[in-house]
């Protein structure tokens, strides 16, 4: 697959990382924005 970028920057807020929780991280959001990465960098994307 042709990527379209060689880097990316992730910027991560908690308030994103809570999901349905009103205070905390969710580990299912936690578990799906891990998965996303390792797919990303399998495709030789740099991530920071």
């Amino acid at each position: 697959m042709q990527v379209k970028y060689r880097r990316i920057l992730l910027k991560l807020s908690g308030e994103a990382l809570m999901g349905e929780n009103s205070f905390g991280i969710s580990t299912t959001v936690i578990d799906f924005v891990a998965t996303e990465i390792k797919a990303v960098v399998a495709l030789g994307v740099e991530t920071g």
